[in-house]
C-alpha cells in the first residue's frame, strides 16, 4: 500500500491583517481577525439469484427495547448554540428491534430518529439542539426530561474551550480565527482571536513573537506596557498595551494572549486613543468573565474517548483507497470475509469459516448469521458479490481491484467491461459465497483482508455519488461526524457482531496543532514522534521514555527510476545513481538512526527477507565507471533530470542530501518539482519525472505484496513501469508454486535480479516510534502500521 504519512509538518503561526479603520471622535467600525493556523472439497453449484434485501422500516417498540437515560450537555447554551442530548436504549430481548426515538421540546415533536438496536446490547442517539430565543427550555424522551438554558450575552467555544459573558444587547460575529463581541449602534468591541501552538513556548515566548509579526505589518505599532498577568477567575495570562495608528488616526489597544492546552486565545481590543479609557472599563468588565473549560465535541467528554492527532480520510470508500490515511479508517469503519490478528496470520471475519478445494483453486465462504450494516440490515452473500463486482466495474475506476482481485476468475473480463458480472463469484444461498481463482495461490486469502474486497451496502452506494461521506459500513465503529480539515469522530457500533469496542469513541483531532504539544498537554492519548523529538524521547532520563514503543515497520521508502524516459532507460545510468548515494551516512545524520538502511526491497521480518543480499552499496568511484559505460558516455550527455517528490514549496533534508549526494559524485545537477502531498500517489503515476520518491508499506506479509505488485510489468502499483522479462517469468512462477520454502527462494533470486538490475535504489526501512499514554490499554501498533481501534480501552484518568 502507498505510504501516505507526512514524516515533517510545517505549522506555522501567522497574524491576518489587523485593519485600523479610519475613527470618529465618538467612536468607530474598526475590524480585526486573529491568528490562524498554518501549521487471510467442494463442487461448483449454481448461483442463486442475486435479488436484494430490502431496507428495513420502522415497527413498534419491542417490549424489550426501553430508554434509559437522557442527558442534555452542556446545560447551559448562548442563543443559537447547539447542545447535545443523548438518549440512551437497551435492548434486553433475544432479537434485533426498530424504535424510533421522538425528542420534545416543551411537549413538542422537535425530532426523530429510527434506531435498529441488536439484541442484548446498548446504544445511544444524538439530537443537537438549538434555540433562537433565551430561556427555560423542558427536553423530553419517554418521560424522561432534562432542563436547557439558553442565555442572552453568553458564548461558549466548544473546541477552544472557554466562555464568555457580556451585555445582552451586544452582538457575536464569528469567522474561522476570530470572534468579535460588539455593542450594536457604537464601535467598542471584544475581539477574541484563535490560533493553536505549533511548538512548545512560554506565554512570554509567544507574546514576543506575535508582537514582532504585528511590527512587521504595522510600521506605526509600538509597546506602551507588556508582562504577565491574570484574566477572569485568575487564568495566567500575558499582557500589553500598545498604540497604532491608521489614516492618520491615533489608536489604543490592549491585548491578553491566554493558553488551553495547544490552542491559544488572544483577547483583543483597541480604540481611537482619545475615546480608549471611556470604553476600557466596559471591555475590561467583560474580560474579567472569561473563563476555561475543558474542551467538548459533540457533548464528548475526556473520559468517554480515545482522542487522537490525524491528517484525515482522502476518501472512506474501501474500493477507492490506496494510501495508509484512508484505509486506516476504512479497517475501523467496514469489514471483509477475512481479517489480521496481531500477529498478521489470517482470522475469520464475517466468514466464521471456510472450505477450499483440493487442487486450492474454489474457495467458499459460510458467513455469520449475525452480521449487519449499521443501519441493522442483515449482511449476506449477494451483498459480497455486489461490492465485488462494483470494485471491479469500469465505472467505478477503482485503482485497487485489478492488483488485489485478478486472480478471480472473470475480473479480468469485467474490469475490461467484456462481462456484466464476475463468473467465478457465485452466490450458493444467503450466507454461502463461492470464489474461484484462476490457480491455486497462497496469498490469495491475504488479498481479501484489503478494503477493496470490504463489503459495502448497495442502497448507500446508490443514494449518491458522495455516499462515503457518511458510509453504512459493518465495522466496529460508525462515522459519526466528519469535519475535512477539522475534526473525525467515530463511535463505537454497540451491534457489531463480534466483540464490540471498548472505547465508546475516537475522536481525531485533524491539523490541531503541534502533535507532540498537544500529548504533552494531555489533549491527545498517542502520537507518532517526529525527528525533532526523537533525542529527548530516546533519553532514559525523560519521563516520555517510559510511554515509548518501538515498532519496526514492513516497509521501505526508495528512489523510482522513470524507466521509460532517458537517462533511466539504461541500467547503468540507473546502477550509477544507486552507487552514488551514502544511504548509511543518509540514515545517521538525516535519520538519527532511527531507521534502518535497506540494501533490498523486501523488510526485515517479512518472509523471504534475506540477509545475504548483495546490495549496490556506495562506491563514487564505480558510480562514474558506469555513466561512462553507458549509451551516454558521459554526464554531459545526460538529459535534463527531475526529482518528482511530495511538498509544498520547501525541500526535505532527505531530497537535498540525496541530490548534493548526486552533484558530489556524478557532476550531475537534479532538479526538484513537487507535487500536491494529500494526492501524491494518485498523481505520481501520470505526472512523474525521471526520479520520484515513493513508499510502500504492506497490505499482507507475504514478499508477492512488494515484488510482483511493485515490479511486474504491466502493474498497476509499478509506477517507474520497470519491465524484465526474466523477473516477470520468475514471480509468475512464484505465485503457484505451492512449496513455502520454494517460493521464498524464487522470491529472493528475484529481489537480488531487481537489486542488481537497479530497479529502483532502495533507501530505509521504515521503523514507527509512538508514545501512548498509561491509561490507554491494548493500542497496538502492528507491523502493517495500523491499529485495531476496537481493543483499546481507556482507563480513568
Amino acid at each position: 500500500m502507498k505510504i501516505h504519512k507526512l514524516t515533517s509538518i510545517m505549522l506555522i503561526l501567522s497574524i491576518l491583517v489587523i485593519t485600523l479603520a479610519a475613527c470618529s471622535s465618538s467612536g468607530g467600525n474598526e475590524t480585526s481577525s486573529g491568528l490562524s493556523t498554518a501549521t487471510p472439497a467442494l463442487s461448483q453449484a449454481t448461483t442463486v439469484g442475486a435479488t436484494p434485501t430490502p431496507q428495513p422500516t420502522p415497527t413498534p417498540l419491542p417490549a424489550s427495547i426501553e430508554v434509559t437515560s437522557l442527558l442534555l450537555t452542556p446545560g447551559k447554551v448562548a442563543v443559537e448554540e447547539e447542545a447535545t442530548a443523548i438518549v440512551s436504549l437497551k435492548n434486553t430481548g433475544g432479537v434485533s428491534g426498530n424504535y424510533t426515538v421522538e425528542l420534545k421540546i416543551e411537549g413538542v415533536s422537535a425530532q426523530k430518529k429510527d434506531i435498529v438496536v441488536g439484541p442484548q446490547s446498548s446504544k445511544k442517539v444524538r439530537f443537537q439542539i438549538s434555540k433562537e430565543k433565551a430561556g427555560i427550555y423542558q427536553v423530553s424522551v419517554d418521560g424522561f426530561q432534562s432542563t436547557l438554558k439558553v442565555s442572552p450575552g453568553f458564548y461558549r467555544s466548544s473546541a477552544f474551550g472557554f466562555t464568555i459573558e457580556f451585555p445582552i444587547d451586544w452582538v457575536v460575529d464569528e469567522t474561522e480565527s476570530a470572534i468579535t463581541i460588539k455593542e450594536p449602534d457604537e464601535g467598542t468591541q471584544l475581539i477574541i482571536m484563535l490560533g493553536v501552538l505549533t511548538e512548545e513556548m512560554s506565554l512570554e515566548e509567544y507574546a514576543t513573537e506575535f508582537i514582532e509579526q504585528i511590527r512587521g505589518i504595522l510600521s506605526t505599532f509600538a509597546i506602551v506596557s507588556q508582562g504577565s498577568s491574570t484574566v477572569g477567575n485568575s487564568i495566567p495570562a500575558y499582557d500589553f498595551v500598545f498604540t497604532a495608528s491608521s489614516s492618520g488616526y491615533p489608536t489604543k489597544g490592549e491585548a491578553q494572549i491566554v493558553f488551553n492546552g495547544t490552542k491559544v486565545i488572544i483577547l483583543w481590543r483597541h480604540y481611537v486613543s482619545t475615546s480608549f479609557d471611556l470604553v476600557k472599563n466596559t471591555l475590561d468588565s467583560i474580560v474579567q468573565k472569561f473563563r476555561l473549560e475543558e474542551p467538548t465535541l459533540f457533548g464528548i467528554p475526556r473520559s468517554e474517548a480515545l482522542f487522537l492527532y490525524d491528517t484525515g480520510p482522502l476518501t472512506l470508500d474501501p474500493t477507492m483507497c490506496r494510501e495508509t490515511a484512508s484505509a486506516f479508517y476504512v479497517y475501523q469503519i467496514f469489514s471483509g470475509l477475512v481479517t489480521f490478528d496481531q500477529n498478521l496470520q489470517i482470522v475469520p471475519d464475517m466468514a466464521e469459516s471456510w472450505n477450499i478445494t483440493g487442487d486450492g483453486t474454489i474457495y467458499t465462504f459460510h458467513l455469520r448469521k449475525d452480521a449487519t450494516f449499521h443501519s441493522g440490515r442483515q449482511v449476506t452473500a449477494n451483498d459480497f458479490k455486489y461490492s465485488l463486482e462494483r470494485a471491479c466495474d469500469p465505472d467505478t475506476d477503482s485503482p485497487t481491484a485489478a492488483t488485489y482481485l485478478s486472480d478471480i476468475v472473470g475480473v479480468t473480463e469485467k474490469l475490461n467491461g467484456e462481462a456484466s458480472d464476475i463468473s467465478g463469484v457465485k452466490v450458493m444461498d444467503d450466507y454461502t459465497l463461492q470464489i474461484t481463482i484462476d490457480s491455486a495461490k497462497s496469498y490469495f486469502l491475504q488479498k481479501l483482508a484489503h478494503p477493496v474486497s470490504f463489503v459495502v451496502d448497495r442502497y448507500d452506494v446508490e443514494s449518491g455519488e458522495d455516499w462515503w461521506e457518511t458510509p453504512n459500513g459493518t465495522g466496529a465503529f460508525s462515522l459519526m461526524e466528519w469535519e475535512e480539515d477539522e475534526l473525525v469522530i467515530l463511535e463505537r457500533n454497540s451491534d457489531f457482531y463480534d466483540t464490540p469496542s471498548k472505547v465508546e469513541y475516537v475522536v481525531f483531532s485533524l491539523w490541531g496543532g503541534y502533535p507532540m504539544i498537544m500529548y504533552e498537554t494531555g489533549e491527545i492519548d498517542s502520537t507518532g514522534v517526529y525527528l525533532d523529538d526523537l533525542d529527548r524521547v530516546l533519553d532514559s532520563t525523560n519521563p516520555l521514555n517510559e510511554e515509548l514503543v518501538t515498532v519496526p515497520q514492513l516497509s521501505v521508502a526508495y528512489i523510482g527510476f522513470n524507466s521509460t524516459k532517458p537517462p533511466f532507460n539504461d541500467s547503468k545510468v540507473r546502477q550509477a545513481f544507486s552507487y552514488a548515494i551514502d544511504k548509511d551516512k543518509i540514515v545517521d545524520v538525516i535519520f538519527k538512526d532511527s531507521v534502518v538502511s535497506a540494501d533490498g526491497i523486501l523488510p526485515p521480518g517479512l518472509p523471504g527477507y534475506s540477509a545475504s543480499l548483495q546490495g549496490l552499496g556506495y562506491d563514487p568511484v564505480k558510480a562514474k565507471q558506469l555513466i561512462a559505460e553507458s549509451s551516454y558516455g558521459s554526464v554531459s550527455n545526460l538529459p535534463p533530470i527531475t526529482l518528482t517528490t511530495s511538498g509544498r514549496g520547501t525541500v526535505s533534508d532527505l531530497e537535498t542530501a540525496l541530490i548534493d549526494m548526486w552533484h558530489d559524485n556524478l557532476g550531475v545537477e537534479v532538479d526538484v518539482r513537487q507535487l500536491d502531498p494529500e494526492n501524491y500517489h494518485n498523481l505520481l503515476m501520470e505526472e512523474k519525472d525521471e526520479l520520484f520518491t515513493v513508499g510502500w508499506s504492506a497490505d499482507y506479509p507475504d514478499p508477492q505484496d512488494f515484488l510482483d505488485i511493485l515490479f511486474h510489468t504491466g502493474s498497476e502499483e509499478n509506477t517507474g513501469e520497470y519491465s524484465n522479462a526474466s523477473v516477470d517469468s520468475l514471480l509468475e512462477q512464484a505465485r503457484v508454486e505451492q512449496s513455502n520454502a520454494v517460493r521464498m527462494q524464487m522470491y529472493q533470486q528475484a529481489e537480488q535480479m531487481l537489486i542488481d538490475d537497479a530497479a529502483c535504489l532502495p533507501l530505509y526501512f521504515g521503523v514507527e516510534y509512538i508514545l501512548v499514554k498509561p491509561y490507554v490499554k491494548g493500542f497496538v501498533l502492528n507491523p502493517m502500521g495500523f491499529v485495531c481501534l476496537k481493543d483499546v480501552s481507556v482507563e480513568p484518568h
